[in-house]
């Protein structure tokens, strides 16, 4: 039976032959138009950084379990300090940076105005949180905004990804994967996605 491909993953087989067998290997990946609530997310992404899926899925599901909760929300972690979040097992930058979410959020003016900003200004405020920096902001355009148009040099599982692939030689530099990206274009996300079940499995 043919898989049943999104436009966006017929796009992108259409495009890109190399690509192509990738996603044709995976199968349909499914991305969920749905904006996550931007707490639960910048928690991940924090918990995310540095350490490999497996490991930051660890983390994820001891520290919900402790809060018996599903998501992560703001008063799981509003009373507690540096120390207390570090003891769930994150390092102390993650739990400064995990604070600086709570006082960032809690001083916008409005959630839904900075989440309605242009993608620029977005970045921009993000990168004024302790902690967050460039992949974070490209990981939060991904699965909290859904953006499907976002590709990040800054993830090595992509750059090793691609390099396997001969996509680029080993010693491109960031312009040379960014500009092979950009034929995945508008829908460099979903590209993302089976880069990454492909070094996954």
């Amino acid at each position: 039976m043919r898989p049943n491909y999104s436009k966006e993953e017929k796009f992108l087989i259409q495009k890109d032959r190399i690509l192509s067998k990738v996603i044709k290997d995976n199968g349909h990946i499914k991305f969920s138009n749905k904006k996550a609530d931007p707490f639960d997310a910048l928690v991940e992404i924090i918990i995310s950084q540095f350490i490999s899926t497996q490991a930051a899925k660890s983390i994820k599901t001891k520290i919900l379990n402790k809060f018996n909760a599903k998501n992560f929300k703001i008063e799981d972690f509003k009373n507690l300090n540096v120390e207390q979040i570090k003891s769930l097992g994150l390092s102390l930058n993650k739990a400064k940076s995990i604070k600086a979410v709570i006082s960032w959020i809690e001083a916008l003016p409005s959630l839904e105005a900075f989440l309605n900003l242009d993608q620029g200004l977005r970045e921009k405020e993000l990168l004024k949180i302790f902690g967050i920096g460039p992949w974070s902001v490209d990981m939060f355009e991904m699965f909290c905004i859904r953006n499907k148009d976002i590709f990040s040099y800054g993830d090595a599982a992509l750059r090793q990804a691609m390099a396997q692939l001969k996509m680029v030689n080993n010693s491109a530099s960031k312009v040379e994967y960014e500009e092979y990206a950009t034929k995945w274009s508008p829908y460099k996300t979903h590209a993302c996605l089976h880069l990454w079940q492909m070094i996954e499995s």
